[in-house]
């Protein structure tokens, strides 16, 4: 059998290099940070499941270097972030 390697990224509040699988996707719609749908197309910025990593991102301004411009989080990535991790998240 042959074992297939899960693609790596890189948290843009820690730092931290984590499978994809591991992390939370946003891209930018109309100026505003949202999470991704499965298979949406076009620059994106992935996060770990932890609250801290989204205070850091936001902290650091990493949102709009990822996105190459000015960008607001929208209301719902802050409740993704702000109840307990579960799969539903992916």
């Amino acid at each position: 059998m042959i074992a297939v390697a899960t693609p790596e990224r890189t948290c843009v509040g820690c730092r931290r290099r984590r499978g994809q699988d591991e992390l939370v996707r946003l891209v930018a719609s109309h100026g505003r940070v949202v999470r991704a749908r499965p298979g949406s197309p076009g620059r994106s910025a992935y996060l770990c499941p932890e609250e801290n990593c989204l205070e850091a991102a936001e902290k650091k301004r990493a949102f709009a270097r990822a996105f190459r411009g000015p960008v607001t989080l929208d209301p719902s990535v802050r409740a993704i972030f702000a109840r307990p991790w579960n799969d539903e998240r992916r």
